[in-house]
This record gives C-alpha cells, sequence and structure tokens, in this order.
C-alpha cells in the first residue's frame, strides 16, 4: 500500500482516539480503515449493475437442479444469491468472520501478555498499554489481510473459512470482470462456471449442517495450536507504545506481521483441515466436471484457464499463512478429484455421499491420496 493511501485513513490522523477504540480482543474499527483503503484505494464501490444481478441469479437457479439431482442431494430451499464489490466485501466480511478473529485475537493477547512489564523491564504502564497494543496489532494485521483477500476473492467458497451470515452465493464483481479479462472468458459462461462451482459446495453444507460446524471446529483447532515467537517482538511493542502515530503508520505500511512458529499440533490440525477442504474442492470439482459440459460450452478453456490462475503467485494465501496460520494444500486438492472420481467410477455418487454422513466416514490425508483404504474403512467389502 501506498505512503498516500495510508494517509487517506483516519487511524493516523486520530491514532488516539481510535486506539481506544471498539473494545474487544480485535479493533475492528481500525480493521475496517485498513482493510477498505487496501480494497479500494480511497474510492467507492462502483455501481453494481442489475443485469449482472440478474445473470447470476438466473446461472445459479439454472445449475441448481442439475447439481442437485447428479449428487443426489437436496436442497432444502432455493439458493439465494447476490453480487458486490471490493468494499462491500470487506465490510460483510470483517462482520462474518468475527467469529473466528475474535478467537484470533484472544488467543495471541494472552500469548502477548506473558511478555508483561516484569519480562520487558518496562514498567506498570507497558502492561497497562497491552490490552490497548494487543487488539490494535490485530486491527491492523486483520485489516491487511481482509484488504488483500478483496482483491482476489471471487465467489463465496474461494477462502476456508465459512461465513456467519444469510448464506448468499455472490459476485465479488470487479475481481470476476478482471479475470475474465485477463483469460478472454466470455463472461456470461464464466459466471455459469463460477456458479456451478459454488453451488456445489453450499450444496455440501445446506444438506450436511453438521459440515459447517466441523469445519469451524477444524479452523479454532488451527487457531488453537498457533504460537507466537514472542523474541524480538519486545522492541515492535516498545515502539508503538513511544512512537505514537509515527510508529503506528510505519507498521502497518511495512506490514510487520506477528511471528508465528510452527508446532506439532499446529501441523497436525491443518493437516486435518487439508483432508476436509481437500474432500469438499474434489467433491466440487468431480461435480462440475459431471455436469460443467451441458451448460458451458468453454467450460474446458475455462478450466484450464482457472487452473493456470491457480497456480499463479497469491499475496492473500501467503498472508492467510502468515497471519491466520492457514494454508491451502493445492496437491491434495488435486488428490481430492482423484478420489472423489475413483469412488464414483467404482461405486458410485451415493458411496461418495457416504463420506458427509457423519465425521468419523470423511478421510484422512492419507486416504485421500489412496481412495482403496477408505473404501475399505467405509464402504467394506462392497
Amino acid at each position: 500500500m501506498t505512503h498516500e493511501s495510508f494517509g487517506d485513513i483516519p487511524l493516523f490522523r486520530e491514532i488516539q482516539k481510535l486506539l481506544a477504540a471498539g473494545g474487544g480482543p480485535v479493533n475492528f474499527e481500525i480493521a475496517r480503515q485498513v482493510a477498505l483503503a487496501a480494497a479500494t484505494l480511497g474510492s467507492n464501490d462502483p455501481n453494481m449493475k442489475p443485469e449482472i444481478e440478474r445473470s447470476f441469479a438466473a446461472a445459479v437457479h439454472s445449475v441448481e437442479a442439475l447439481v442437485s439431482g447428479y449428487c443426489r442431494l437436496p436442497f432444502d430451499e432455493p439458493v439465494r444469491t447476490t453480487i458486490m464489490g471490493r468494499g462491500m466485501w470487506v465490510t460483510s466480511t470483517l462482520d462474518s468472520w468475527k467469529w473466528l478473529l475474535e478467537h484470533l485475537g484472544r488467543r495471541l493477547t494472552v500469548q502477548m501478555k506473558r511478555m508483561g512489564p516484569e519480562g520487558m523491564g518496562v514498567g506498570e504502564q507497558m502492561g497497562t498499554a497491552m490490552d490497548q497494543i494487543a487488539p490494535l496489532m490485530m486491527g491492523l494485521q486483520t485489516g491487511t489481510l481482509v484488504g488483500q483477500l478483496a482483491s482476489e476473492v471471487l465467489t463465496r467458497y474461494d477462502w476456508p473459512i465459512p461465513r456467519q451470515d444469510d448464506g448468499r452465493l455472490f459476485l465479488v464483481v470487479p475481481n470476476v470482470e478482471a479475470v475474465a479479462t485477463d483469460y478472454d472468458f466470455k463472461p456470461e459462461l464464466f459466471q455459469i462456471w463460477l456458479a456451478v462451482r459454488d453451488v456445489a459446495r453450499h450444496l455440501i453444507f445446506a444438506s450436511n449442517p453438521w459440515t459447517d460446524r466441523y469445519l469451524r471446529s477444524l479452523l479454532l483447532e488451527v487457531i488453537d495450536a498457533l504460537e507466537i515467537d514472542l523474541s524480538g517482538f519486545e522492541r515492535t511493542l516498545m515502539e508503538l507504545q513511544t512512537g505514537g502515530p509515527e510508529a503506528l503508520a510505519g507498521v502497518a505500511e511495512s506490514n510487520v506481521q506477528l511471528p508465528i512458529v510452527s508446532t506439532e499440533r499446529h501441523t497436525r490440525a491443518l493437516e486435518r483441515l487439508h483432508a476436509f477442504q481437500a474432500l469438499l474442492e474434489g467433491y466440487a470439482g468431480h461435480v462440475a466436471a459431471a455436469i460443467m459440459p451441458e451448460v458451458v460450452s468453454e467450460s474446458s478453456r475455462i478450466e484450464e484457464g482457472m487452473a493456470r490462475h491457480a497456480r499463479s503467485p497469491s499475496v492473500a494465501e501467503t498472508m492467510l499463512e502468515n497471519i491466520l496460520g492457514l494454508s491451502v494444500d493445492r496437491d491434495l486438492e488435486q488428490s481430492g478429484a482423484t478420489f472423489c472420481t475413483a469412488v464414483v467410477h467404482l461405486h458410485g455418487i451415493n458411496e461418495l455421499n457416504r463420506a458427509w454422513e457423519a465425521p468419523d466416514n470423511l478421510p484422512t490425508s492419507a486416504e485421500i491420496r489412496d481412495p482403496f483404504a477408505w473404501m475399505e474403512k467405509v464402504l467394506g467389502s462392497q
């Protein structure tokens, strides 16, 4: 982010007021200001064209029955849709991810307070200031993260964090249009392609309510396994306390991040999350491959382009790992697609759906790579 864009953020003009704003483990006012500045560069969202909203709603409606019919899983109610710009995505995401961000804030605040006045040798004043500095740091990091994600997200299920909202599928229009232009996709066909993928993901959560709760538990497990390397962080906190707005501006502009330490517990938690995500993405990919030729005439070209897009460097994915301790295992996700195809080829879609019946039926990472081991465990001698 440029120095000029930060100059427009009230954070750095009224920092003392913002330090006390918001309460809680994350200063969401700071997060909002930073995220909006990063996502929109100080401009407002463009007006959303009604024809785009209508065409996306029509795309979702046209594939809803196809996806449900192929999967033999029901939607209890029609899927609702909307469209949005980056600024609206920032605002809604800070609210719908609050359940996770506040949990992270509480986790990291406890660790930061271990430093305490005695460990830092700066007296009682610093200990009191920690109650404001920890939420401030979380606000800065949360805002930087969400602002960057806003420039890359296309649809509801792009990032592996459940949203606590009304459940609508959506397009982030500026990003969808940018990708369509970059890869020379026909916009209406690209909308349908995205609709198929997101409807397939949405169907899993809609028809198996436990999956949303289970994914949330996996994410909380990853957060609870995070550890901060407190060595070297003392200087940053002292600069925040003594340097005033200029020091805070420097922290945000230089993208200083809490140093997360990889631990065995964190590795195990990530492995369980990756296995779930690989099954979800593999299932959606299998369903899309089965029905996409019926609804998208250039599906193979879009698929190839989006595969290249997924392999391109992603600042957002790097920040997810550095700030939330989350990572994406693309190789395992590809194995997830192979896993689903193998099970369906040998036993049919109904038997693959047994993976969604209960947590004990979910494949491990090893079973994702070896479908026969999962089939033996869950399907037995069928």
